[in-house]
């Protein structure tokens, strides 16, 4: 590497020009899309929704290819997620997406118009986001879905 390089790597160094990225993210995939800041969600309980198992993972992601969110049938949503899911609403395929599905968790939120889906994790250094797909008891279909993840260090 020349000098001139070394001295212009060195200014941009000092500089932080480019060299300290604190996304979550290397690259975003095209199922995020987090929510407006204005709208309001409430959470839901933890027994209310589960990531569908990885046998099934390729299936439900195949179902979620044009649409964000799909109606199931209670016994559907057992098949994939392997779990039974406390009842009282409408079972729903949603889209997900995780930086670090080893460290974190989801948190499903639902508001007027619409559910939040989001994926929360521990890391060092920005990843690809990959895709995932989990069922969750709604009070109704939604009218929009709105998908985010973050990691934290």
């Amino acid at each position: 590497m020349s000098v001139r390089a070394l001295a212009v790597f060195a200014l941009l160094a000092a500089a932080g020009c480019g060299l300290s990225d604190h996304r979550a993210f290397s690259s975003a995939d095209s199922w995020y899309s987090p929510p407006p800041h204005t709208l309001d969600f409430a959470p839901l309980s933890r027994d209310q929704f589960a990531p569908v198992a990885a046998a099934f993972q390729p299936e439900a992601q195949a179902a979620l290819v044009d649409t964000a969110a799909k109606s199931l049938s209670a016994k559907e949503a057992v098949r994939l997620t392997g779990m039974q899911l406390r009842a009282g609403g409408e079972y729903v395929l949603l889209r997900a997406v995780v930086v670090n599905e080893a460290t974190g968790g989801f948190y499903v939120a639902v508001g007027e118009r619409g559910v939040h889906v989001s994926h929360s994790s521990l890391g060092r250094h920005p990843v690809p986001m990959t895709r995932k797909a989990l069922v969750a008891v709604l009070p109704s279909m939604p009218e929009a879905v709105y998908v985010s993840c973050s990691m934290a260090q």
